[in-house]
């Protein structure tokens, strides 16, 4: 590593650890670190480093984005265009950034941006085109309206992606996520109890499916994946809701359950009104647990006699939330 890139390094990780509101403020601490760097240097590696500054109740502070801003949807999250105001949601910190991706495109019409921390105003002239602008914004960060839907037979094609996809997940978790082969997955879209995620251009972008157990009594909720590009959206979510409703449609009386080693699976459980249990208020239809043959984790549960293992039993019990039948019907 040169002395150049070691120092940049040095300073991505003082910009990530702690807030640096000026340029004097990163002199010294790079200077307690034994480095000096003149000020026109320093100047050029924040550029490099592509540092933003980004507001809090002192002022400004630098602030390190995402690696690439521009050709990456996880940054924009929402365009609205109303009249001579064009309004880009992003996540928090990225505005600055995302701003001067926009002013050097020099779209048509635009007349300039405003940044905060996540949120860009883009004021447009009278005559802008306003659906050419919209075109223009998503063209750069490459966004694309995803529909989440029950999954039909014409989505059968997308099995294999599914599959893949859920073995490269499995890989760099290494937890506990059981493989599913494509004639699997297809014959849970051709029983109608799939939900499937798809981009305006049928590009695949997640997936998840239920299955009954225990004569009907219980329902589980399985294999959510989202496809890598299309990760930091909010799309596991809105598939997780999907198949939370379809469970409640197809079988109003059944307990759902989910076993999971997911944090923010969890949490969006627990957002349904799922609880933790203990794997014996679970399902005890053997023909569920073969199913978790193909995970690497497979031998703890059988050592435990399928009643624990390294995932988190996850149970929505309806008696539980008379309250809630209403979503049913949304």
């Amino acid at each position: 590593m040169s002395i150049k890139e070691n120092r940049q390094s040095i300073i991505r990780g003082i910009i990530n650890s702690s807030r640096i509101h000026t340029q004097e403020e990163l002199v010294k601490v790079l200077q307690e670190k034994g480095i000096e760097v003149a000020q026109a240097t320093l100047s050029r590696d924040i550029k490099d480093l592509g540092a933003v500054k980004v507001p809090d109740d002192k002022g400004f502070y630098y602030k390190m984005p995402a690696p690439v801003i521009a050709k990456n949807p996880m940054n924009v999250d929402k365009i609205d265009i109303s009249g001579q105001l064009c309004v880009l949601h992003a996540k928090p910190g990225f505005a600055s950034a995302i701003a001067s991706v926009l002013d050097a495109a020099a779209i048509d019409g635009v007349m300039g941006t405003i940044a905060g921390d996540d949120t860009i105003l883009m004021l447009l002239r009278k005559d802008a085109d306003n659906t050419l602008v919209e075109n223009s914004v998503k063209a750069i960060f490459n966004i694309s309206e995803i529909v989440v839907r029950t999954a039909t037979r014409d989505d059968v094609k997308y099995a294999d992606d599914i599959c893949r996809e859920i073995f490269i997940s499995s890989q760099e978790r290494k937890t506990g996520i059981a493989n599913r082969t494509p004639e699997y997955i297809s014959e849970k879209i051709l029983a109608g109890k799939a939900v499937i995620a798809l981009s305006s251009d049928g590009d695949f972008a997640g997936f998840s499916y239920i299955e009954s157990w225990g004569g009907k009594s219980f329902v589980a909720t399985s294999g959510l994946i989202v496809a890598h590009k299309y990760r930091g959206m909010g799309i596991a979510k809105r598939i997780k809701e999907q198949t939370f409703m379809l469970s409640r449609k197809l079988f109003p009386q059944a307990k759902i359950f989910s076993i999971t080693t997911g944090a923010a699976v969890m949490k969006m459980n627990y957002e349904f009104g799922f609880r933790p249990v203990p794997y014996s208020e679970l399902t005890d239809d053997p023909e569920f647990w073969k199913g978790c043959e193909g995970c690497r984790h497979f031998d703890i549960l059988k050592s435990h006699d399928y009643k624990m293992c390294i995932c988190t039993g996850l149970l929505y019990d309806p008696k539980d939330h008379i309250h809630k039948q209403h979503i049913i019907e949304e």
